[in-house]
């Protein structure tokens, strides 16, 4: 059973991690293709976003690895453009373990081994996140982000800074006024794929980073590294190829027996309390 909550603690905190953290990053295949320093800004996106397969559902099978874990959970996610997201998690012998479900109108979280449940309203999600669920879907699917502008798109280039690094596009989105960090940037490859998102503390101490290391079936190997309370924790998520158009994922009844409980609780139960 202990094994199964820290299943449910590991994948909360990729979730939170990425989510709240407000986002991500990658690693991928180089090609021999030349990039030209001197390519307009609205170039350089127009050529990123044009390969990016154009979708209204999704979902997403895989695995998470993380060195404690003596069993590596069976993932489901399934997702509908901008507005919801499920993810489910499976352990050998024991079946479902943990269920997030967030939509435009709520964020639902169960650990079906503790009877614990969280859900918080719309309203309140609007008011720390707006634009969580797109974004949060976006960098599952390998795509940029401008934190609390939603996925990048031909809207939202102006917030984006372009440089070159060792051959490589350097893209920085504007962090505004979001309380996440002094800065963010994303690594990208020479198909336009990401292949790194870090985000940075004062003085570019690394509080976040994760690396897409792309496969050659359409699928990608995810690693995130997180700084919790100073020391490093490495979280992987092999993601295999999105099938499109997909049906979402057998709804979660909650049956008799659960206690609902805060979010701050809830986090505190998994072992990530927060002040």
């Amino acid at each position: 059973m202990k094994t199964n909550n820290r299943s449910g603690h590991t994948l909360l905190s990729i979730i939170l991690v990425v989510a709240l953290s407000a986002c991500a990053s990658k690693k991928n295949v180089v090609t021999d293709t030349v990039y030209n320093p001197s390519d307009s800004r609205a170039a350089i996106i127009a050529d990123a976003l044009g390969k990016y397969t154009d979708w209204t559902s999704a979902r997403v099978n895989g695995k998470l690895k993380e060195s404690s874990l003596p069993v590596n959970p069976s993932l489901k996610i399934y997702m509908k453009r901008g507005t919801d997201l499920t993810l489910s998690a499976s352990a050998v012998f024991v079946g479902e373990v943990f269920r997030l479900e967030l939509t435009k109108d709520s964020l639902f979280i169960v650990n079906k081994l503790k009877k614990e449940y969280c859900k918080e309203s719309g309203e309140k999600l609007k008011e720390i996140y707006p634009t969580l669920c797109e974004e949060l879907q976006s960098l599952l699917l390998g795509r940029m982000i401008v934190p609390g502008s939603g996925p990048l798109s031909e809207s939202n280039i102006s917030k984006v800074e372009i440089t070159m690094e060792n051959e490589m596009r350097k893209v920085a989105p504007s962090l505004g006024d979001l309380p996440i960090a002094p800065s963010a940037f994303y690594m990208l490859d020479s198909q336009g794929r990401i292949t790194d998102l870090v985000v940075e503390g004062e003085s570019g101490r690394r509080i976040f980073a994760m690396d897409y290391d792309w496969k050659g079936d359409g699928g990608v190997d995810l690693t995130a590294v997180v700084s919790k309370k100073g020391k490093p924790m490495e979280i992987e998520i092999d993601l295999d190829k999105p099938q499109w158009g997909a049906q979402p994922l057998s709804p979660f009844k909650l049956g008799g027996g659960y206690k609902r409980v805060s979010l701050k609780d809830f986090l505190k139960s998994v072992g990530m309390g927060v002040k």
